[in-house]
């Protein structure tokens, strides 16, 4: 009984400790940058998968029925390069 007494009070500290460091620390120090952009997609055209490329770039690969092709967008220079599939 006694054993299981134990048991409890230091789940029960584990449990506050968490909390602590939940709460007390920040957990990120990320930047957040909003980037508005228009891909100008047309009908039927749907974004199956967003990447991120050397922190620079995000890939947006793009499929229209059975066609697959894909968008890269530099951040920076909010440049668009768009890739064909190719056969």
């Amino acid at each position: 009984m006694a054993f299981l007494a134990l048991l409890i009070l230091l789940c029960f500290l584990a449990l506050i400790y968490g909390l602590y460091i939940k709460i007390g620390k920040n957990q990120s120090n990320l930047e957040t940058k909003d980037i508005t952009y228009n891909l100008n997609l047309e009908d039927g055209h749907e974004i199956t998968d967003i990447d991120l490329i050397e922190d620079k770039k995000i890939l947006f690969t793009i499929k229209n029925n059975n066609k697959i092709y894909a968008i890269i967008y530099d951040i920076n220079t909010e440049n668009i390069t768009r890739i064909e599939q190719v056969k």
